[in-house]
């Protein structure tokens, strides 16, 4: 299952933007209201919505100025969650989230909702950042 973000403008060059998504601590101001977010290290953190089971995410592959993956480190669930950057001017930057996950066709069709709405809530919190 894929699916991707709307997209959002972020007034940041792309290297400063890329040094905030690769630190843990940045995710927990994206998170919507009312998510319990925990830092593990400096790499690693969960975070909880709701009646949704608890979700731990490994801050893998970068590339630099460009992509960040977020990858599940729940053996359960196994999916991604790609921030792609797109320099628009040297203080602005295009950022998508692209979501890839591994899910049974019922599953997918179950937590399609609350994915893309947790995606979108992340997106519309960049301009926090």
């Amino acid at each position: 299952m894929e699916f991707n973000s709307s997209i959002a403008r972020v007034d940041h060059s792309t290297e400063q933007l890329f040094s905030k998504l690769t630190s843990v601590e940045t995710y927990e101001g994206l998170m919507p209201e009312g998510a319990a977010f925990t830092k593990i290290d400096d790499s690693r953190f969960r975070f909880k919505l709701g009646g949704m089971p608890e979700i731990g995410l490994t801050i893998g592959y970068k590339q630099p100025n460009e992509s960040i993956v977020l990858i599940s480190s729940s053996d359960k669930i196994s999916f991604s969650l790609r921030g792609q950057l797109t320099k628009v001017s040297e203080t602005q930057t295009d950022v998508q989230l692209q979501f890839d996950g591994d899910f049974n066709p019922m599953m997918a069709m179950m937590v399609k909702k609350p994915l893309t709405q947790f995606m979108e809530s992340l997106i519309d919190n960049m301009h926090k950042l």
